[in-house]
């Protein structure tokens, strides 16, 4: 079979599984998986035959696709923020949208002195894309903070590999075991309600639920303690930045301001929904 072949196999195999959004794009970075061809080399080399042993394990990753499983599983890693972070069923798949947050972050270090901003924390870091980006971009140590054993483990690889040392690494249920004072809290949470999650599609069913549940029918329990948390681990002036869904944002801006936080502001993403929640604790 060639190659060219193979790609239109998958593509009718794909849209018949209901896999709508980018059947084209998923058979050509499947092949690419398999055989190192970028999109160039599989149009110069179209009609090239693919070995027995090629066919053998491009099925067995078509199989995983048709099942739904997130194409960031099977590459093995997902982009996020100009760089490529290695992902797996251990931790939740980067999101495009919450670069938003870390651009929040980025915003309000601009023009302060670094001596304020530190020490900087990551919490539910997951596979650290935060956290290590913001490490990058403001040459600074952050703080990876998670509950999971598992997603530490691919949160240091991240680190090791993307700035070529590692960070601190805390396991911890956000900041129930923190003595310390932080410049900035920055955390993409879990937060959706379980009706939330029943409605997500099958790919989202691949990631580890406790990266997606908010723990309560508002999804907000987390968020709410974490709040509270803030307020004795945070410096004078040190700011709390959060994600959440667009149908949050209100009671999160509220629960910021009940708890004292001011110049409280909210942000949206790439698809113009209201996504992150920020403010600054002055006393």
């Amino acid at each position: 079979m060639t190659i060219e072949r193979w790609k239109r196999e998958s593509v009718a195999l794909l849209i018949e599984e209901g896999l709508t959004s980018s059947p084209a794009l998923d058979a050509r970075l499947l092949l690419e998986v398999v055989t190192g061809l970028d999109q160039a080399a599989q149009l110069l080399h179209y009609q090239r035959v693919l070995t027995p042993d090629e066919l053998g394990k491009l099925t067995a990753i078509r199989k995983r696709r048709l099942a739904h499983q997130p194409m960031a599983y099977i590459r093995g890693f997902k982009e996020f923020y100009g760089r490529c972070f290695a992902v797996d069923e251990r931790v939740l798949i980067p999101r495009a949208d919450t670069e938003v947050l870390v651009e929040a972050v980025l915003a309000y270090a601009q023009g302060r002195p670094t001596a304020s901003l530190l020490p900087i924390i990551d919490l539910c870091t997951g596979s650290g894309a935060i956290g290590i980006t913001l490490a990058a971009e403001l040459g600074v140590e952050v703080t990876l903070s998670d509950k999971s054993t598992d997603a530490l483990a691919v949160a240091d690889g991240n680190a090791r590999s993307i700035l070529g040392h590692p960070l601190p690494l805390i396991e911890d249920d956000l900041l129930y075991n923190s003595k310390e004072k932080y410049g900035i809290i920055v955390s993409n949470p879990p937060y959706l309600t379980p009706a939330w999650i029943d409605e997500v599609s099958r790919e989202v069913g691949w990631e580890p639920v406790m990266a997606l549940d908010g723990k309560s029918d508002d999804g907000l329990a987390l968020i709410r303690t974490l709040i509270v948390q803030s307020t004795d681990h945070l410096k004078t002036d040190g700011a709390l930045f959060l994600e959440c869904d667009y149908r949050q944002i209100e009671d999160v801006a509220h629960l910021m301001r009940a708890a004292s936080f001011s110049d409280v502001a909210v942000l949206s993403d790439l698809g113009g929904h209201q996504r992150v929640v920020w403010g600054v604790l002055h006393e």
